[in-house]
């Protein structure tokens, strides 16, 4: 049921089908959600009109058939109905009403663009080479001040901008790691092992260095949880000796005293900031916004304050009650952020969305034979969403198009997988 749900009525492309324009949207597709947020909305804004137009013109094709969609579709129509019952009804109409353009987006990738394994290797292809891009320009610019556009580091800041406008180069080429994995997987599988072993090292080190110096706690933790799943699924097909091993682990553990010793400013920010933070945490700024997001959550526990409304909401409570730093834009948690703008309600149908992705991952997948492009495929939606820790609001454009993205894409590597194997 789970492959008949991912893959029907999708034809597989060969090369031949892959014109110029598509060559072309597929190259540049990571550069327009990267680049900015006009270009990252106007993407999902396009695919989402096309999605309706192909939608009703196409009734047997199998992208009527992702129940992932389908609940999406439901929790939206929630999302627009209980606007009109906020405190501004009209804002939070009008910004329910846009959310589906994320979610159509990545069902336009996953079952439109991403139909062949050759479009996907163009497309990861692509990522690989922004990934190194924006890593190498953020290492840059922590050892010369200045990137290769002439960003600087802001004033009274360790935290690094690299190519962006914003302390983010970490999270926004983190979203992108996975598909550059992937890539880098399929250049060298026909090189020889140790080769081989030495290209995926060195990109799993140098991952981990560029996450380490942007000063981002959070991202370097999550690029460690994809790096360790590659690791040991690495381990387990290549059969790797104790000693081999041993010796990567010690090489490792060199290095990050190497880093630690020429760069301890950032271990101060990386790394202890992070455990102070915990030891602390009913005063550190993470507490604060997440308990805000509960205060304003109690206000409407079913149906939740309103989609995109908790800076409003949080401005609108007594000022006593405001975080020591001020309202925030979102509460820095998905989870806590469907809760307090769309209830329990609300968040309940998002976690039956997840389910069912994973689910069509879990089915699609094929771990047997393809073991590491399975294992970063599927480890790389976990890393979004993992509840225990920060993130950026999923309902705005840079980082709601990344995520769809990355959705769109494991959603297609699971289908293109599946179809191999019948």
């Amino acid at each position: 049921m789970g492959q008949l749900e991912s893959t029907a009525n999708i034809p597989a492309v060969s090369d031949e089908r892959i014109g110029q324009w598509i060559m072309l949207f597929l190259i540049v597709l990571p550069f327009l959600i990267l680049g900015s947020r006009v270009s990252s909305d106007t993407t999902a804004s396009f695919c989402a009109a096309f999605l309706a137009v192909f939608w009703f013109m196409n009734p047997e094709h199998a992208i009527r058939k992702q129940v992932w969609f389908k609940v999406f579709f439901v929790l939206w129509l929630f999302m627009c109905g209980t606007s009109f019952f906020t405190a501004d009804p009209k804002y939070v109409f009008t910004q329910s009403f846009i959310a589906i353009r994320w979610p159509a987006f990545g069902l336009v990738l996953a079952c439109l663009v991403f139909t062949s394994d050759n479009r996907l290797k163009l497309f990861e292809r692509s990522a690989l080479g922004l990934f190194i891009f924006i890593a190498l320009d953020s290492i840059l610019q922590y050892f010369t001040g200045t990137d290769v556009f002439g960003h600087t580091i802001p004033p009274d800041e360790i935290r690094l901008t690299g190519p962006f406008n914003k302390l983010l180069p970490g999270s926004y080429a983190l979203r992108i790691y996975p598909m550059a994995l992937v890539a880098l997987l399929c250049l060298s599988s026909k090189l020889s092992k140790p080769r081989f072993l030495s290209l995926i090292v060195s990109m799993v080190v140098l991952s981990q260095v560029f996450a380490f110096l942007t000063g981002e706690r959070i991202v370097f933790l999550l690029f460690g949880m994809v790096n360790l799943v590659l690791l040991v699924a690495l381990i387990y097909k290549e059969k790797l000796s104790f000693g081999l091993i041993c010796g990567a682990v010690v090489t490792f553990v060199s290095l990050a005293i190497t880093t630690i010793v020429l760069a301890p400013r950032m271990f101060a920010r990386t790394i202890m900031s992070f455990f102070d933070q915990l030891a602390d945490f009913q005063n550190s700024s993470y507490y604060q916004v997440f308990h805000t997001a509960i205060i304003l959550w109690k206000q409407s526990p079913w149906f939740g304050i309103g989609t995109r409304y908790f800076n409003r909401g949080c401005e609108a409570l007594p000022s006593v009650m405001h975080p020591t730093e001020g309202c925030e834009v979102h509460p820095h948690n998905i989870y806590l952020e469907w809760l307090s703008q769309n209830g329990v309600i609300g968040l309940a149908l998002f976690l039956i969305v997840l389910f069912l992705v994973f689910r069509v991952l879990w089915r699609g997948l094929d771990f047997k034979n393809n073991i590491l492009q399975s294992a970063v495929v599927f480890v790389a939606p976990i890393m979004v969403f993992w509840p225990l820790t920060s993130s950026m609001s999923i309902q705005t454009n840079n980082y709601a198009g990344l995520v769809w993205l990355l959705l769109g894409w494991a959603l297609a590597r699971a289908m293109v997988q599946s179809r191999a194997r019948i």
